[in-house]
């Protein structure tokens, strides 16, 4: 499907070049080995803070409207993410302005400007980013479920951080932060898309040139697996929140399995059976014959040291506790037997992975992603073909045996939004009373 070229520059950075033939395009994005759970606790927010900061001016492009109008002028994106084991900066032009990409991406990343008066200005932004999130049940809801499943330390803070450790933060704890986590080493760089681009002579002395700038010397590059510390999972069943709402936000999870754990893939299926899609077991239950909720999905999320399975749904908040009822009991009674899996539908559950894989494969920021966040996280690259390979070995035994695992009853967490006094009923439907 892609090959891939893995270089490593002078500087210690990664390098992961994708030549895509016919696309005209190319993604140029630098993954940093840090996210939020590595954050002390007094600068809570601060890797997400820093990806705005970046936007506000750098050595090149001084003020942010110098860095936006570069970009814009050829037509491009550029954006940043922040999560809880990792950041991301990343320009998509058409290929003729690679030159621009690599010197916007490598000046975002090594040479901010990071001013006390952007800072101070661009907390207003973040608080009121808090705000809109506690206004969103629906977003709000996944939060809440974190804050249940995780200790506070690891994964259980919020990526975004708090009002008061946003209010707090200065020019020296983002220099701080900065110096320890930003060494080049830590860095992985990714370039997907045009390939006469990316094969031209001497095209990594170029890329070489543009990541080699001095404000990055002396920049530390701290070993994210040393930092993780404390065992992530909390013991606690429940979490509820009263809030005058239309509808009632719930997450029913279970703890799972690490990233680099094999038996994920079964469990990646058995997501898409339960809640993967509108044909999906819960859809159809919940939603189609029984008109109980307007959304209802499944998901998976892999960590360096734990995962979690969820099912996440907004219903009407007088018909909770069926929706609830009628949730577990599809997930319990899956994972006894009574409902067992049929082989038509782990078929269906490939058919579809494999078609939505393909179909998010079609872009070159898809692509830089998926290369890069590989050999990020795992350390190694896993090629498109092989990670399809290993999906359709699952065998219909070995996605039994996980639901078995993973969707036991005792091991159920619930964290729920909605306009409840009476947190009782949930825990008699957990089986806490």
């Amino acid at each position: 499907m892609f090959k891939h070229i893995a270089k490593k520059l002078k500087n210690g950075t990664q390098v992961l070049l994708i030549p895509l033939p016919e696309i005209r395009s190319v993604t140029v994005l630098a993954l940093v080995n840090v996210g939020s759970r590595y954050e002390e606790k007094k600068n809570w927010g601060i890797s997400h803070f820093l990806e705005h900061m970046v936007f506000k001016g750098t050595d090149r492009y001084p003020t942010a409207q110098a860095l936006s109008l570069a970009v814009d002028a050829v037509g491009a994106n550029f954006n940043a993410f922040t999560s809880k084991e990792y950041t991301g900066y990343y320009v998509k032009a058409a290929s003729q302005h690679l030159d621009l990409a690599l010197d916007v991406v490598s000046d975002m990343l090594l040479a901010p400007k990071i001013r006390q008066e952007d800072i101070d200005r661009e907390k207003g932004v973040i608080i009121e980013e808090i705000n809109m999130y506690a206004d969103m049940p629906s977003a709000q809801i996944g939060n809440l479920f974190e804050q249940l499943l995780f200790t506070e330390n690891t994964l259980g803070h919020d990526v975004i951080g708090t009002k008061e450790t946003v209010s707090s933060l200065t020019v020296k704890d983002f220099r701080d932060y900065i110096h320890q986590w930003y060494g080049l080493e830590n860095v992985t760089l990714v370039l997907a898309g045009d390939a006469e681009a990316l094969n031209a002579p001497e095209f990594l002395d170029k890329v070489q040139t543009y990541f080699s700038k001095a404000d990055a010397e002396g920049r530390q590059a701290e070993k994210a697996l040393s930092k993780l510390g404390e065992k992530p999972l909390l013991k606690n069943k429940l979490l509820v929140e009263k809030k005058q709402t239309e509808q009632a936000h719930f997450i029913l999870g279970f703890p799972a399995m690490k990233r680099d754990d094999d038996r994920r893939y079964a469990l990646s299926l058995l997501s898409i059976i339960l809640g993967g899609g509108m044909s999906s077991r819960l859809f159809s239950e919940i939603r189609e014959q029984r008109g109980l909720c307007y959304y209802i999905h499944t998901d998976t999320d892999f960590y360096h040291d734990t995962g979690v399975f969820t099912v996440s749904a907004g219903v009407d908040p007088k018909r909770v506790d069926e929706a609830l009822e009628v949730t577990l009991s599809e997930c319990i009674e899956l994972a006894a037997g009574d409902k067992p899996i049929t082989e038509a539908e782990l078929k269906k559950a490939k058919d579809f992975l494999n078609g939505k894989f393909i179909l998010d494969l079609e872009d070159s920021e898809t692509v830089a992603q998926y290369f890069g966040m590989k050999q990020l996280l795992l350390g190694r690259v896993e090629a498109p073909e092989a990670l399809l390979e290993k999906y359709q070995a699952v065998t219909l035994k070995q996605v039994q045996e996980i639901a078995k695992e993973v969707l036991q009853k005792d091991k159920v967490r619930l964290a729920i939004i909605g306009p409840f006094d009476d947190k009782s009923r949930f825990e008699k439907l957990l089986g806490l009373l």
